[in-house]
C-alpha cells in the first residue's frame, strides 16, 4: 500500500478544511481540541498533524507527537468511505517503522463503535496497558476522561511508563489547555 504523508503546518493547507471536518465528526467534544487551538499548534515542532493520502486522494489524518523514547498518537481518523481498506493499520505500521514504542488513548468500550475501535487497535498489535488512566481535559475547568492507555509494546518498565505519560500529558494537554 502506497501511502503518502503531508505534514500540515499552515492554516491554508489544501486539505486542512476537509480534515478539520473529519476531526470534529470523529471525536467526541471532550476528546478533541477546539479548532482554533489546533490551528494555533500547527507549527509546534513536536506535533505532526499529517494528512494521509493514497494516489493523491486524502483518506484521513494522524496527529502524533515525537518524544525521545516514544511516539504519542493523539488522533487517527480515516474518512468513512475509506474505512476497512487497511489505511488506518498502514498508518500505524508507518509510525512503527521509526522503531519507537507508540502510546495512545482509547475510550473504554461502551457501545459497538468503541468496541470496534478497541478491536482495530488489538488487531494492529496494540494492547491496553495495566494502568489506571484518565485523559486530561482539553479545556481548562473540564473533567478528566476515563480512558485506556494502549501501546504496541507491552513490556513497559513501570517507572518509564509513568515518566512517559507525564511527559506527553504535560506537553500535549497542559501546555495548551491552561490558557
Amino acid at each position: 500500500m502506497d501511502l503518502q504523508f503531508e505534514r500540515i503546518q499552515s492554516g491554508s493547507h489544501r486539505h486542512l478544511q476537509d480534515l478539520l471536518g473529519l476531526y470534529t465528526e470523529s471525536f467526541p467534544y471532550e476528546e478533541r481540541r477546539m479548532t482554533s487551538d489546533l490551528l494555533r499548534m500547527l507549527n509546534d515542532q513536536d506535533m505532526f498533524f499529517t494528512a494521509v493520502l493514497v494516489e493523491e486522494v486524502v483518506v484521513g489524518f494522524v496527529i502524533y507527537w515525537k518524544f525521545n523514547h516514544f511516539r504519542y498518537i493523539e488522533h487517527l481518523a480515516i474518512f468513512p468511505a475509506q474505512r476497512k481498506k487497511g489505511f488506518g493499520a498502514a498508518v500505524l505500521q508507518h509510525l512503527q517503522r521509526e522503531g519507537k514504542p507508540l502510546l495512545l488513548e482509547v475510550e473504554i468500550p461502551y457501545d459497538s463503535m468503541s468496541t470496534q475501535r478497541v478491536g482495530f487497535y488489538n488487531r494492529a498489535g496494540f494492547n491496553a496497558l495495566p494502568v489506571y488512566y484518565h485523559q486530561p481535559p482539553y479545556r481548562k475547568g473540564e473533567s478528566l476522561v476515563p480512558m485506556l492507555l494502549f501501546s504496541d509494546h507491552v513490556d513497559w518498565d513501570a517507572e518509564l511508563l509513568k515518566v512517559s505519560t507525564e511527559q506527553f500529558q504535560e506537553r500535549v494537554y497542559y501546555r495548551y489547555s491552561r490558557s
